[in-house]
């Protein structure tokens, strides 16, 4: 025979559960706008029934809140964080390339392609006045300028380098905060989870972190569990990237910035690398996400992944040979006066991008640009004679200077192309936050807080609070009429 409080406690553990299951939903109301928190829910379950004496069935005991679970689910974690890293590595692609677009300018009035049809116009010019010191001065003032635009256009692609350096710094430092968080996190969360309880709160600010970290870098999140734990689903968790762990538990090996090497093919470019902590090198190609995007486009000069050098290598290429062409045919003609021939026009160092300048002697004096194809017998250019400015306007035309055609087909080229890796890295960058949105909503329709949910669920656990209330309040009346009633007939 039963108790004959052993209602009291079914009621009781109603209450209590039902009070649990309203904590919760108050809980979740008030972090429903809060960034990484996932929805949580108390799990329920019948506490062990007792046996009836004689084999006549069993008598429930009533209930118990097991624990408090959170709602995710880790199918669209992994495609989200994979997603995600996808978007970063489009992203700091694209952002690399319309700044690229913007050094080179093209098509617009103050691109380099519309500086050198000025500066060959001039030419023509000469061509039909070559005595005119102010055709010469004009030749020489666009000369300075198509120099001063290549000079800006190296000196904004270096400048952009050294900015590019810093955003590796920056990346490469958040991914070692996020990884010194994370591990802070997990020794919290085994601690807390050692007697069985559910650190959920303490998991959602790990996994927010795991994907934010998963933007700049590609990881993988492998949790082993401990038999020893009363919490089975609690364990020590690792991050690994490529195949490393960046997170093992509470420890942490930290990317570091190598020392720099040149590059093999851009002079006075230097190239950095990246290594753990413990002293072994990464292999770059495998990262993928913001880090690997920025890494591309800092060093790499050819393949699918065309960065700053091969802008750079490019530039250089286009100004070494032009400058020889154009000077070759120059020094065969004739100045004016005393200059005689055999003079360069243009001037360019060990970086040809970066030192194309006018010559001093042009910059000095007009008479040794050198627009005559004859002379006296002296060496002075004939007053009047413009065909060798006329072979000068025809090396703009000069198919065979590049492998890509003439100088102005080269540049043509150059631009398409960029153009070209600009679209597709904008394409797969919105293509890629379209499917990012489409699996975060996939993932808030399960994890997320959904208000009205909430407010049903507090009315449903409001009345069975009441209910259980009730219930005690009627297990009251019956223990008082067998106290104070039982045995008192006709008084």
């Amino acid at each position: 025979m039963r108790s004959t409080f052993f209602g009291f406690n079914i009621a009781r553990s109603g209450l209590f559960t039902a009070q649990r299951a309203l904590d919760v939903v108050g809980h979740n109301i008030s972090n429903a706008q809060t960034p990484g928190y996932s929805r949580q829910r108390v799990e329920q379950s019948q506490l062990t029934p007792l046996a009836i004496p004689g084999g006549r069935g069993m008598l429930g005991a009533g209930v118990e809140a097991r624990a408090v679970t959170q709602v995710r689910n880790e199918f669209l974690d992994v495609k989200y964080r994979n997603e995600n890293n996808a978007f970063g590595e489009w992203k700091a692609r694209y952002d690399t390339l319309s700044e690229i677009e913007a050094i080179i300018n093209e098509p617009s009035n103050s691109g380099i392609r519309n500086v050198m049809d000025e500066f060959f116009g001039s030419i023509q010019e000469l061509s039909k006045d070559p005595s005119s010191l102010t055709v010469r001065a004009l030749v020489r003032q666009r000369g300075i300028a198509l120099s001063n635009t290549i000079n800006h256009m190296y000196n904004q692609f270096e400048k952009m380098t050294r900015d590019m350096d810093f955003a590796i710094r920056t990346t490469v430092s958040q991914i070692n905060n996020y990884a010194k968080d994370i591990a802070k996190l997990n020794d919290a969360i085994y601690r807390f989870e050692l007697d069985g309880s559910s650190a959920n709160d303490l998991r959602d600010q790990r996994n927010l972190l795991i994907d934010e970290l998963s933007k700049l870098v590609k990881v993988e999140m492998t949790e082993i569990k401990d038999p020893n734990l009363l919490n089975s689903g609690s364990g020590r968790m690792s991050i690994l990237i490529n195949g490393q762990a960046l997170v093992s538990h509470d420890k942490v090996d930290l990317l570091n910035i190598d020392n720099q090497i040149e590059h093999p093919n851009v002079p006075g470019l230097l190239i950095r690398t990246l290594r753990w902590d413990s002293g072994s090198a990464i292999n770059v190609d495998g990262l993928n996400g913001q880090l690997k995007a920025q890494l591309d486009m800092r060093d790499n000069e050819d393949g699918k992944a065309k960065g700053i050098p091969y802008y750079i290598e490019k530039l250089n290429e286009f100004t070494k040979i032009f400058v020889e062409q154009f000077n070759n045919q120059h020094s065969k003609g004739y100045g004016l006066d005393d200059a005689g021939s055999g003079n360069n026009f243009f001037e360019i160092g060990d970086v040809p991008a970066k030192s194309i300048k006018i010559s001093n002697l042009i910059e000095q004096d007009l008479d040794y640009i050198a627009a005559a194809s004859s002379s006296y017998p002296d060496g002075r250019g004939i007053p009047g004679d413009g065909s060798n400015a006329l072979l000068l306007s025809e090396v703009r035309d000069n198919h065979n200077m590049f492998a890509w055609g003439s100088p102005d087909d080269f540049l043509k080229s150059l631009v398409s192309n960029l153009g070209v890796d600009a679209q597709e890295a904008r394409r797969m960058t919105e293509n890629q936050e379209v499917l990012l949105y489409q699996v975060d909503n996939q993932r808030q329709s399960i994890s997320g807080v959904s208000l009205d949910e909430e407010m049903a669920n507090m009315v449903r656990f409001q009345h069975s609070y009441n209910a259980a209330a009730r219930m005690i309040t009627a297990m009251d009346e019956m223990v008082d009429v067998i106290i104070n009633r039982l045995g008192r007939v006709g008084l």
